[in-house]
């Protein structure tokens, strides 16, 4: 059976995630979508392009934790902290008559406290208060990424999307990738509160990647499920909490449940195949190659028999055959 064009559509904006999509065919803006485009947008998701990274390692509940992470990211003031301008601490410091740790704490301080004083500046501030004062980010992509353009493209992204609030940010390289820590304050220069969902993060991983592109650096932000990987149920990685010298072991998070992540996983899985089934039937074997090479390399996955079926069968591995042992008693007198 062929694939219709808004079936295809559909499943690209299920693969891909992108955001801004349009509710469903007829709702306006998705369906006009460009095929070259699309088929641009695709490939790039397969060829193996860098993926960015854009996680939210934590949040800052008081002043006091928040210093603490300071100190923690700027290393006790040695390492070069930069604020929203892009000026050093180091040098805001010396103007101010103070260390450059001094410096950085005391915009901590006000970064907590949040831009909106009713009195002061007459604005309201927007919502319920919140028990959280910061958000704290880091930003990454694979080792042998260029330092200085990935350094350019992570202050283009943060004066894109975060231009509302206070912010800082430093960059370490005490792993094999090169990469920024970012403090954010919650509330606003309009006395709205940061609250980030998924959809959030998904959005700053495409805008962080469109800056990592326009200094040269070949990105993408495809998901984790659209990439054959699970998210293994813990907040934080072990490596991660051992480095940071804590014994305890994180729990699996209450949402996370094994078979619901296996459908998801191979939900996108039967996509990809949909797409590249969509192309081998429009003649386009370049990209129906490229789609099932990348299924194959990331999903444990065989399609259901089908008009694709010989062709499914040329790029998809046989699975390993397991060898049965026998029965412990076999072979032994009674």
């Amino acid at each position: 059976m062929s694939v219709t064009a808004d079936t295809l559509l559909d499943d690209y904006w299920f693969v891909l995630a992108r955001t801004g999509r349009a509710r469903g065919p007829g709702t306006g803006g998705s369906e006009h979508l460009a095929p070259p485009a699309m088929r641009s947008t695709l490939l790039n998701a397969v060829r193996r392009k860098p993926q960015v990274m854009v996680k939210i390692t934590s949040f800052a509940g008081s002043k006091e934790r928040l210093a603490a992470h300071l100190d923690y990211i700027s290393r006790k003031g040695q390492n070069e902290v930069f604020d929203p301008a892009g000026d050093a601490f180091s040098a805001i410091g010396g103007q101010m008559g103070l260390s450059a740790r001094d410096a950085i704490q005391h915009y901590g301080r006000e970064l907590a406290t949040g831009p909106i004083d009713e009195v002061a500046t007459g604005k309201k501030k927007m919502g319920r208060p919140r028990k959280r004062v910061s958000m704290n980010l880091m930003l990454s992509m694979p080792a042998g990424t260029e330092t200085g353009a990935f350094e350019l493209a992570v202050r283009d992204f943060l004066n894109d999307q975060f231009q509302a609030h206070d912010r800082l940010f430093t960059f370490h390289d005490d792993r094999d990738h090169y990469h920024a820590h970012v403090v954010i304050g919650l509330q606003g220069a309009d006395g709205r509160w940061l609250n980030p969902r998924k959809n959030d993060l998904l959005a700053w991983r495409e805008h962080f990647a469109a800056s990592l592109e326009r200094y040269g650096i070949a990105a993408e932000a495809t998901p984790a499920y659209s990439r054959g990987k699970g998210k293994n149920g813990y907040r934080r990685d072990l490596e991660e909490l051992g480095r940071r010298g804590t014994r305890e072991r994180p729990n699996p998070s209450p949402s996370y449940a094994s078979e619901t992540e296996e459908r998801a996983i191979r939900r996108r899985a039967e996509a990809w195949t949909r797409i590249a089934d969509h192309y081998a039937d429009a003649g386009d074997q370049e990209a129906a190659d490229a789609i099932r090479d990348y299924v194959a390399d990331h999903y444990d996955y065989r399609p259901e028999p089908s008009a694709h079926q010989d062709q499914a069968q040329a790029w998809m591995p046989e699975p390993p055959t397991k060898r049965r042992k026998p029965p412990r008693d076999q072979g032994r007198e009674r």
